[in-house]
Parts: structure tokens; C-alpha cells; sequence
């Protein structure tokens, strides 16, 4: 009779279990279409004829892509800030926190062993049930050195949790690495600001003494009545223009080695030692033989935006095992009595229990299909951001290659405009030296030519700063790593 009777509870429970499960598994969701990954976008074209009208080298610029600039105070800069920079530093403790994530979401797949002791003193009311078994004082001791838990991944949630944190840690390493290369193009893009101010303050000072020279000639001619009032006039006012030039670029100069020191993570006192030598710059930059487009996929901006969709995509997994039945096997071993004395000497005392926990959701409010829809939700704008990512890349590529070949088609015109200039100054030193022309004309003549040289200056900042944008847009010579 008595195993009749059990063996009936047991079928009673695997068909309400079953029923449960069913009905568990008949609440899930209906699956909603999900945002798709672009492919990358077609930049082909823009390349091949970019690199017919500019002439190409076999050479790559590897992940140290400053070095092609040849500028050793350019690369002390940038080892600098890469090794000092307080903010670079910060996303590297992101890296340290989402690497212990993963090492915290890895140990849910082991079991979990602990231990636990309980001593329980308790009056019970005299009129109360519990007194006609235990009396009115009752203690309770539990001594438990072996509590095992072990969850059953039946559904693989505690995997694509796991699969989910080393996505995000991966990620963040991504943009440790974008963060490097985006402080690296921002020092090397200053350093060739300050090398401009510089070289402008330079060329602006000669003005100003020819500017100076040729006033004190305009007043010598006119106190022999050889030109009119307005010429030194004019000749004044063009000096204190081109003096306000110079002073604003002193300021300038300063200016730009305190932003230096900053992104090197230092003070304004270490920036006055940086030195801006632009005759170490190439004369000359050019686009590499091969622009593999793939690179752009590994870039790691849009590495990291990938990454980051794909971690979100494994949350959906985690959100989607939370309808079905949670299985973990519990089991402990240890002492229990109602006696502190007995409890350790008494075999009796032993107790031990071994079973599974199965829990149903059933009802919960619509929180599990709130934290799927978030969840989903969450994937949908990870995989935008990283289609928004590659068009970002193939049109920051796209213009730096338009912006190489306008620069370069301009710092040819601007050649034959300089020529032109120091043509002229050669046929007016040669005029004066024959008597044939006054000084004015030739000290006229030097001034146009460093006006060519103050814009030259400019164009060929410009150009320095293009092939930055290039190698920044191609990811610098990057390449992921896939492995933690």
C-alpha cells in the first residue's frame, strides 16, 4: 500500500513538472526580427583613383605609424602621453574591471562549496503547539562543513553569460587600443600645429624687420621730399599688423606646448622644453601601395562596436533562459541537535541531504518579457552603432584622400608661386647691386618671398595632418586581437 502510494506522488510530480514546463516553455515570447549587420560599404573606387593621381610607396606605417614623420621630439611626445596620460590610464582600469568580470561570470559554471554554523535560542509562548513537543526554551545547533551548490546549465545561460562579459572585456581592449590611437593622432596633430606656429613666428619676425627697414627708408625719402606723406604711413600700419601677427603667435606657441604637456600628462613647465624642428619632416609623404579595406573591419572603433553587438546578442541568450525551469543541485552534510553536548558526540546527530532545485516561472508580472524586450532593445542599437561605425570609417577615409589630393595639387601651384617670388628677389638684388632700382623694391621683393614661405607653412602643416587623418582612419596599423 505505502509503495503504491509513492509511486503515485512521483507520477503526480513528473506530470506536474512536465505540465509546468510546458506551460513555461509555452509562455516564451514570439521572436521579433532583429537589426542586421552592414557590410563593409564600397570605398573601392574612391581608393584605386586616389592612388593613381598620388604617387604610392610599398611601406605601411606598423602600429608606432609615427615614425614615417622622422621626428624624434615627435616620437618622445608620443611614447609620452601614451605611457602618462591620465585619461588613457583611466580606460585601461576598464580593461582591468571587465577582465575580473569575465573571471567573476567563469566561476558560476563551477560549483560552490561553503560552510555554515547556526545556534538558535528560542522561548516559545506557553500556549503555543510548539511547546508540547520542545517545551517553552528550546535551542537548536547546526553544524554544516560541506554546502555544495552546482546550477545545471541546461539552457546555457551561464555560458553566453560568460561568451557576453568576454565580448565586453575584448571590447573595451578595442577602445584602450582606439583610445591610443586618438591621443597619438591628437599629439602628433599638435606637435605639427606648434611646428607651424613656430616656423610662421620665425618667418614673421624677418617680416618685421624688413617691414621695420623699409619704414625707416620710406621716412628718409620723404624727409628729402623723394615720396609722398601716405607711404610711411602705409608702411606703419602694414609693420604694426605684421608685430600684432607676431605677438599672437608667440601666444600661440605657448599655447600649443601647454596642450602638449597636458596630453603627455605634465605640467606647463616640462611643455617649454619641446622643441619644434619641422626640417626633420619628410619632404615629401606617400600614400601606401595597398589600402586593404579589410583593416577597416579591424579598426578598433568599429572592432569594439562589433564586439559590443555581439555581447549584447549572447544577453538575449541569458534574457531567453530565464523562461524556462532553473536547476541547481544542493547538497550538504553536517550535525544537527537540539543539545550543544550532543551535537558532537552523538553519531545521531549526522545529517546529509542530496536533490535538485527546480524553479517554474509562472507568474512575474511581465519582468521577463520586459528584460527580453530591453535586452533585444539593447542588440538592435549596438548593431546601428556599429553600421554607423563603418559608414564613419569609409567616409573618414574618403575624405582624407580627397583632402591628400587638394593639398597636394595646391602645394604644387604654391611651388611655381614661390619660385615665381624668389625669382623676383634675385632679379631685384641684381637691379640694386647695378644701381638700377632703389632698396625699397628689393626689401618689397624679400617680403613677398617669405609671404610664400608663411603659406607653405600652412599647406605643408596641412598635408602632415591629412596623412594622420589616413593612418587614424585605417586604424593605424592595428590589428585585433581576438583573445583575451
Amino acid at each position: 500500500m505505502t509503495d503504491n502510494l509513492a509511486k503515485q506522488h512521483t507520477v503526480s510530480a513528473c506530470l506536474l513538472g512536465g505540465t509546468l514546463l510546458i506551460a513555461g516553455c509555452a509562455w516564451f515570447p514570439e521572436s521579433t526580427q532583429r537589426a542586421v549587420m552592414n557590410a563593409l560599404p564600397e570605398i573601392g573606387q574612391t581608393i584605386s583613383e586616389a592612388q593613381q593621381r598620388l604617387p604610392a610607396t610599398d611601406r605601411w606605417p606598423d602600429p608606432a605609424w609615427w615614425d614615417i614623420f622622422n621626428n624624434p621630439q615627435l616620437q618622445t611626445l608620443i611614447e609620452a602621453s601614451l605611457e602618462s596620460n591620465p585619461d588613457l590610464k583611466a580606460t585601461a582600469a576598464r580593461l582591468s574591471q571587465a577582465q575580473s568580470m569575465v573571471d567573476a561570470q567563469a566561476a558560476e559554471l563551477y560549483p560552490t562549496v561553503h560552510a555554515n554554523i547556526t545556534f538558535n535560542a528560542q522561548r516559545f509562548s506557553a500556549n503555543s503547539v510548539q511547546v508540547k513537543f520542545a517545551g517553552e526554551n528550546f535551542r537548536h545547533m547546526l553544524i554544516n562543513p560541506l554546502i555544495l551548490r552546482y546550477h545545471l546549465d541546461f539552457w546555457g545561460r551561464d555560458k553566453a553569460a560568460l561568451q557576453a562579459a568576454v565580448g565586453r572585456a575584448v571590447a573595451v581592449e578595442n577602445e584602450l587600443a582606439d583610445a591610443k590611437l586618438l591621443l597619438s593622432a591628437t599629439v602628433a596633430q599638435g606637435y605639427f600645429d606648434l611646428s607651424e606656429s613656430a616656423e610662421k613666428l620665425k618667418l614673421i619676425q624677418q617680416i618685421v624687420r624688413h617691414k621695420e627697414a623699409l619704414l625707416k627708408l620710406e621716412q628718409t625719402r620723404l624727409e628729402l621730399g623723394l615720396v609722398e606723406r601716405s607711404a610711411p604711413l602705409t608702411t606703419g600700419i602694414e609693420l604694426n599688423a605684421a608685430r600684432e601677427i607676431e605677438a599672437a603667435f608667440r601666444a600661440k606657441v605657448d599655447l600649443q606646448r601647454h596642450l602638449l604637456a597636458a596630453l603627455a600628462g605634465r605640467g606647463p613647465d616640462w611643455g617649454q622644453s619641446i622643441a619644434a624642428d619641422p626640417s626633420l619632416f619628410p619632404k615629401r609623404l606617400n600614400l601606401p601601395a595597398d589600402l586593404p579595406l579589410s583593416l577597416l573591419a579591424h579598426r578598433p572603433d568599429i572592432a569594439a562596436a562589433r564586439l559590443h553587438a555581439e555581447a549584447a546578442a549572447e544577453e538575449i541568450k541569458v534574457a531567453e533562459t530565464a523562461f524556462y525551469p532553473d536547476v541547481n543541485l544542493i547538497a550538504f552534510t553536517g550535525l544537527h541537535s537540539v543539545s550543544m553536548t550532543d551535537v558532537m558526540l552523538q553519531g545521531a546527530s549526522l545529517a546529509y541531504a542530496v536533490g535538485p532545485s527546480i524553479e517554474f516561472p509562472i507568474f512575474e508580472g511581465g519582468r521577463l518579457r520586459a528584460n527580453l524586450t530591453y535586452q533585444e532593445a539593447t542588440y538592435d542599437a549596438a548593431v546601428e552603432r556599429y553600421n554607423a561605425s563603418l559608414l564613419h570609417a569609409v567616409q573618414e577615409v574618403a575624405d582624407a584622400l580627397t583632402r591628400w589630393q587638394e593639398i597636394e595639387d595646391r602645394l604644387a601651384k604654391h611651388q611655381h608661386s614661390l619660385e615665381a617670388a624668389q625669382s623676383n628677389e634675385s632679379l631685384a638684388q641684381t637691379l640694386n647691386r647695378a644701381g638700377l632700382n632703389n632698396r625699397s623694391d628689393l626689401l618689397e621683393a624679400r617680403i613677398q618671398v617669405l609671404d610664400q614661405r608663411y603659406h607653405l607653412a600652412t599647406l605643408e602643416n596641412e598635408r602632415f595632418k591629412t596623412a594622420v587623418q589616413l593612418f587614424k582612419a585605417l586604424g593605424g596599423g592595428y590589428t585585433e586581437n581576438d583573445k583575451l
